[in-house]
């Protein structure tokens, strides 16, 4: 019996020893992956707005300027790269990380809804976008750009929504499906994982594995650490933002794009259930709707082959309908 509890004892010791050895080495492997971070040349530019550097990429000239409002996703503009690239160069888009993610600094503005459209805001009068604004918000930027229109409706010419988040989503769902879509990520877990590496490693194929994001799969991995904090923050604020959000249901008569993700087996790697699997494809498709009922002047586009990520399973969608309101706010 000595003979085990010795040999235990010297097991426990070992795996102590063993744990300690790769904190150690995962904290130093993260110092020198940030080190080799800092080296990489951002693609756009900086514009000073309140008391942070936001980074921003711009492509095109003359106005009316469409904005890229991301998920909730450390990718920030990377989302909107191929697209803004494939994007005809006779009007402005824009594309930007939003404070604290990828090449933006943090600043100290609280992640509120209002505070977030007011730094947009700031970056598009910084740089002198041409006006009217075009607001293309996906999932959560959905959610985002009703702070926007609510405060400057003046400046707004059109809004895209792309299987945009509904922020009063707990009246379509079921009590068990609203906990299972709103779990969150495990924020203690993340942000300890993201001091040793872990991170960039378990968020290392964000992008399909195909030439065309190759740029994107070779940044994010490289830069996760800089985004990892804000996002956490934007989603301690969600519950805040959506109830926020929910109290804007109006655009007036801005003209409104409502595009939706139609393939039946989107939800397949999200929800094993079956009934609750149906249960969320007419609750999504209900709330989906019900958005164009923000203008009265929308109309919904359906991407019958696209899961939540239209831009990038069927980016085409998305220019042709970008394209379509660039034309429509033009007359």
């Amino acid at each position: 019996m000595k003979k085990i509890i010795t040999l235990l004892k010297k097991t426990g010791i070992a795996l102590l020893i063993l744990t300690g050895v790769l904190l150690i080495s995962g904290f130093i492997f993260e110092k020198i992956s940030r080190a080799n971070a800092e080296k990489i040349v951002p693609d756009g530019n900086f514009a000073q707005v309140g008391n942070q550097k936001l980074h921003y990429l711009q492509k095109g000239t003359g106005g009316p300027t469409v904005i890229f409002e991301t998920a909730f996703d450390p990718a920030g503009h990377l989302q909107w790269l191929n697209i803004q690239k494939d994007l005809p160069k006779t009007f402005t888009t824009i594309s930007y990380d939003r404070a604290g993610i990828l090449w933006s600094e943090r600043g100290t503005d609280p992640k509120f809804g209002e505070k977030i459209a007011d730094e947009l805001f700031g970056l598009l009068e910084k740089i002198k976008a041409p006006k009217p604004y075009i607001l293309v918000g996906h999932s959560f930027g959905g959610t985002l750009t009703r702070f926007f229109v609510n405060k400057y409706p003046k400046d707004v010419g059109g809004v895209i929504l792309v299987d945009s988040q509904f922020p009063n989503d707990e009246k379509y769902l079921s009590p068990e499906l609203y906990a299972m879509a709103n779990q969150g990520l495990p924020s203690g877990f993340l942000r300890f994982a993201n001091t040793l590496g872990l991170a960039r490693i378990l968020f290392k194929n964000m992008f399909p594995g195909t030439e065309k994001y190759k740029y994107q799969n070779s940044i994010m991995p490289s830069l996760l650490y800089k985004s990892a904090d804000a996002v956490l923050e934007e989603q301690d604020q969600m519950k805040s933002i959506k109830k926020e959000a929910g109290k804007i249901n109006s655009f007036g008569s801005i003209p409104l794009f409502v595009i939706t993700a139609a393939d039946n087996n989107r939800f397949d790697s999200f929800i094993k259930d079956e009934k609750l699997k149906i249960e969320m494809i007419n609750a999504w498709n209900t709330m989906q709707k019900d958005l164009l009922k923000l203008s009265k002047n929308s109309k919904q586009i359906l991407a019958p082959k696209s899961g939540h990520y239209i831009n990038q399973d069927q980016p085409e969608i998305i220019e042709n309908a970008i394209t379509e309101m660039v034309n429509k706010v033009k007359k």
